[in-house]
């Protein structure tokens, strides 16, 4: 889309950022989810 013009650098770093954060979120939820279950594995 930046080389069509479509939208600005701005734009695009903002993307960037958003997306990144978003990962990080959900990452970070994953790494949780994870913890919990070898806790359970663990108790069995």
């Amino acid at each position: 889309m930046l080389k069509d013009k479509d939208i600005s650098e701005d734009e695009e770093h903002r993307g960037i950022d958003e997306i990144q954060k978003l990962t990080d979120k959900y990452i970070g939820e994953i790494d949780t989810l994870l913890k919990n279950k070898e806790a359970d594995l663990i108790e069995i």
